[in-house]
């Protein structure tokens, strides 16, 4: 089920442009597996895993192609598969990985992991055989000090779990204690589970020793006075080792009760913090343990501090009992009754509140919850029990994703109709370029170029004949004052002749003439030089023209063809099509999470009335057996009066 929101996600990331061109090349998936490293150091798993989907669904045979050194892709694959909870995926991986000729490095990790798995599922004897493959050499070299020392707690887990089925005689976990690291977390949980072991053995004595070493295990002054400031981790660690201590202490106390060692046991219970998980329940053990001692005062103290709780479970249920047992006990009847009223109106304000609750519980409760990040400091007591379970979180967890996932959908249905948009609004603006293209006429120019171009051509062949066709201005304004000169010198001329005088001396012609030579000469002295010059240009200009003609075909031809939207309005519609089966498989996830946690917090709810109505009933049972007491009590001291 939680596979499938990352195989939907991925094919979410496939369809974005930045995959759509993917190559699967050892190069991309060395840098994409790295991206999967930085997420996985960062403990967001939800992120690598659904990198790992993301790459496995662009190149199906990506993991066998990466590169990296290191752990292998499968394996690391498969553990994060274990730690984000989706045991099946990972088993599968595991087992695939030891079909394959691996490394003994890849072999030991995947029978460690695959192990794991099973252990969490409860397949005990399947963990325990698999686990067994692994010796403690293999270990030393190929698993790290907390893996080497996790899989030393699960074998010390299992074989207590084999001795129980086999035999009553738990056996000594030494030997685990002894392959344990000095600073391992899961020395004082082995011992503990050894604990239990001895109990469901019988072992009274056995047991009792073994847990005392947690429970009477005291921090140190250094941790006392200064907390761990130096080190969070540090006061993480301690917290958890607290937790464990009071849990020993209350487990040694209820020991000591079975056993009719009343003392002992009140000394067991006084060593759970007040502060502790556990306070509650050492409570009522506190008292029972004094009661058992006939020290009813000390019990009813107890027990009347735990009815004076805000909170509600089944140890503050059962002190109403309790006290109304001491009371009975001490001769006290009328407290005992008064006791049993007051438990009857707590039992009944309860019952209502559970129920009233339970109207509550929908499919919108659930989806606030997964909104409301910080829900975990809100759980009511009542429902502290279900809340807290792994069962609840995993679901929560995988309806939160599956609310991210939903607004990722919406937003990419948000986009596909803008890009739709888009297209409108890009043909609309190309059908306008196009026809601004077509009245404008300078498309039409350049036959007029072109003609241009030929005649300065044949201008440029004619240079041989006049080669003052390629002079410079300064040439040209030279040769017009010279024509001028000219023109005026034949005019002068003429008009002195007609006037019948003498003819002028010829020197003024002869100069103008000569300069006229001198500017014939100099002009067939550059003629070469510009006459390849000129034809450097117009080759040029025949280029600019070329490729002019050139782009004036491929856009008239762009202008004729009509823009393939059509093709793109299919992708987008392919898209969206594509798009609303995952939200529908989304959805039906969504929708079955939600079942799930209906029926968990039914049930618990279920659960908790149905308890309430089991100390209802006894309570009942208690006034009438405590009035039956009385009326005959009553009758007793009434014939003896008349006697």
């Amino acid at each position: 089920m939680r596979n499938a929101i990352f195989v939907t996600l991925s094919w979410l990331m496939v369809n974005t442009p930045a995959w759509s061109v993917q190559k699967c090349e050892t190069v991309m998936l060395d840098k994409a597996y790295q991206e999967i490293l930085y997420f996985y150091f960062q403990q967001d798993f939800y992120q690598a895993l659904t990198q790992f989907e993301v790459i496995q669904q662009a190149c199906p045979n990506a993991l066998s192609q990466i590169s990296q050194p290191g752990v292998d892709p499968n394996l690391l694959k498969g553990g994060i598969s274990l730690a984000y909870g989706l045991e099946e995926q990972a088993a599968d991986i595991f087992n695939q990985l030891l079909v394959q000729v691996a490394t003994p490095e890849t072999q030991t990790q995947a029978w460690f992991l695959l192990g794991k798995s099973l252990f969490e599922k409860q397949q005990y004897e399947l963990a325990s055989s698999i686990l067994n493959k692994i010796n403690v050499n293999s270990a030393d070299e190929h698993l790290q000090t907390q893996d080497k020392d996790q899989w030393l707690y699960i074998q010390s887990q299992l074989f207590n779990w084999q001795n129980t089925q086999s035999t009553n005689v738990a056996r000594d976990n030494s030997y685990w204690l002894t392959e344990l690291s000095e600073d391992s977390v899961y020395r004082q949980y082995v011992i503990y589970n050894q604990g239990l072991a001895q109990l469901q053995s019988n072992q009274y004595v056995q047991a009792v020793d073994t847990l005392e070493q947690l429970g009477t295990a005291q921090t140190s002054i250094l941790d006392t006075f200064l907390g761990g400031w130096w080190s969070p981790l540090t006061d993480v660690d301690q917290t958890e080792m607290d937790a464990l201590r009071d849990r020993a202490n209350l487990t040694i106390g209820y020991a000591h009760l079975k056993n009719q060692q009343g003392l002992k046991a009140l000394n067991a219970f006084n060593r759970v913090r007040l502060d502790s998980l556990d306070t509650d329940s050492a409570l009522l053990g506190y008292g029972w343990a004094a009661a058992q001692r006939e020290e009813y005062q000390i019990a009813l103290s107890a027990w009347q501090k735990l009815q004076s709780m805000p909170r509600s479970n089944e140890y503050i249920m059962e002190s109403y009992l309790a006290s109304a047992y001491a009371f009975e006990q001490a001769f006290a009847p009328t407290q005992a009754l008064n006791n049993l009223q007051r438990g009857l109106k707590r039992f009944a304000q309860e019952k209502q509140m559970l129920q009233s609750h339970q109207q509550s519980i929908n499919d919108q409760f659930f989806l606030n919850l997964a909104k409301n990040k910080d829900w975990s400091k809100q759980i009511p007591s009542h429902l502290s029990e279900v809340m807290l379970s792994k069962d609840f979180r995993n679901q929560m967890t995988w309806l939160e994703e599956s609310l991210a996932l939903q607004a990722r959908f919406d937003d990419w249905q948000q986009r596909l109709l803008t890009f739709n948009l888009m297209l409108d609004e890009r043909q609309q603006e190309s059908l306008k370029r196009q026809q601004a293209l077509k009245q404008n006429d300078l498309l039409s120019k350049l036959a007029e170029y072109e003609a241009l171009r030929d005649s300065l051509k044949a201008t440029l062949a004619n240079a041989n004949l006049q080669p003052r066709i390629l002079a410079n201005e300064e040439e040209l304004a030279w040769q017009a004052r010279l024509d001028r000169a000219q023109q005026r010198h034949k005019d002068i001329t003429e008009g002195w002749l007609a006037l019948n005088q003498k003819p002028l001396k010829p020197r003024y012609q002869a100069r103008l003439q000569r300069l006229e030579g001198i500017m014939i000469w100099n002009a067939a002295e550059s003629l070469a030089k510009r006459r390849w010059q000129a034809q450097k240009l117009l080759n040029e200009v025949d280029t600019l023209i070329a490729k002019t003609a050139k782009q004036q075909a491929q856009l008239v031809a762009q202008l004729n063809q009509t823009p393939e939207y059509q093709s793109q309005r299919q992708r987008i519609m392919q898209l969206q099509q594509d798009l609303a089966v995952q939200q529908e498989r989304n959805q039906a996830l969504q929708t079955q999470h939600l079942a799930n946690l209906n029926v968990l917090f039914i049930e618990q709810i279920n659960q908790q009335i149905a308890q309430l109505d089991s100390y209802n009933l006894q309570a009942q049972l208690a006034l009438v057996r405590l009035n039956d007491k009385a009326f005959r009590k009553a009758e007793a001291d009434r014939q003896g009066a008349t006697r």
